[in-house]
């Protein structure tokens, strides 16, 4: 089975392990899952004051993997009508 290996974007969390998975529509799921997650915990931060994050997904563990997909997040909140 292949390994994909998740990364976060500010570097504070790379995966020098990686998880087997079956192919890339599991990975694709399980990096869902797992940024998922880390919204909910509030892990990276207020996701709310516009600070965006990453989480990478590789066939190798970097910095020489290549990079199969990345999903991108950020959340932009207005101020309230006054």
């Amino acid at each position: 089975m292949p390994r994909y290996f998740f990364h976060i974007s500010d570097s504070s969390s790379l995966d020098d392990a990686g998880t087997e998975l079956p192919d890339i529509a599991a990975a694709q799921a399980e990096a869902l899952q797992m940024s998922g997650q880390i919204i909910k915990q509030g892990s990276m931060g207020n996701l709310w004051k516009d600070i965006p994050w990453a989480m990478k997904v590789t066939d190798g563990p970097l910095p020489h993997g290549r990079t199969l997909f990345v999903l991108r997040f950020a959340a932009f909140q207005s101020e309230p009508p006054s």
